[in-house]
């Protein structure tokens, strides 16, 4: 049997044809995640993973949360393709993965604001009385209007503002700066000047034990 001589364009077109049966369907691929066939999720993973990467990264600005948020959501369309089968299954996978990503995004800026203010109370740990000082309702009540009254009554506007910024609020450093228009040390030591009259009034009060 003598072979099938076939043109450039021939070849070109049957590979192409062969390349696009390789590459699954979207209802091909939703088939699938309703039959909990794990076949599915490398589909997602080969069809539309470099797209979602782009959207996670974008929002995260994280190779690693990126990859993991993405992985995330090839589970979440897996478990839980709905009824009605989506228009795009990119545009809804697409979504399902920014959703994820902002979740994660939102929980890495809570640990970063947590982190902060664990330094805070590190700052403010020679002015407060220990936990055992305040274990009581009444106990923290007390202080709490104690050191109202000490921003009130004995401090200016801006002393009781930077004050408030830093240990209410959580800003840095750096962002009380630029807020203040002060150098960084002026800062510093106006806080450090502030934190001390407090403590010198919390004892006053016999609150500090």
């Amino acid at each position: 049997m003598f072979p099938v001589y076939k043109d450039k364009n021939t070849r070109e077109g049957e590979e192409k044809g062969e390349a696009a049966e390789m590459v699954l369907r979207d209802q091909e691929i939703l088939s699938l995640c309703r039959a909990r066939d794990q076949r599915a999720i490398a589909a997602l993973a080969e069809k539309y993973g470099a797209y979602c990467h782009t959207v996670a990264h974008n929002i995260l600005g994280d190779h690693p949360d990126a990859e993991e948020c993405v992985n995330d959501a090839y589970l979440a369309v897996w478990n839980g393709v709905p009824s009605a089968p989506p228009r795009s299954l990119l545009a809804y996978l697409a979504k399902v993965t920014r959703n994820i990503a902002l979740k994660r995004l939102e929980h890495n800026q809570a640990q970063k604001r947590g982190d902060r203010f664990y330094l805070l109370l590190d700052e403010l740990a020679e002015v407060l009385p220990g936990e055992d000082s305040v274990e009581d309702a009444v106990a923290q009540r007390e202080l709490m209007e104690a050191i109202n009254d000490f921003l009130k009554t004995k401090t200016d506007r801006g002393e009781r503002q930077l004050f408030l910024r830093r240990y209410f609020w959580g800003d840095s450093i750096g962002e009380l700066t630029v807020l203040f228009r002060h150098s960084e040390s002026k800062v510093k030591s106006q806080l450090f000047r502030t934190r001390q009259r407090l403590r010198g009034y919390l004892e006053e009060r016999g609150l500090l034990g």
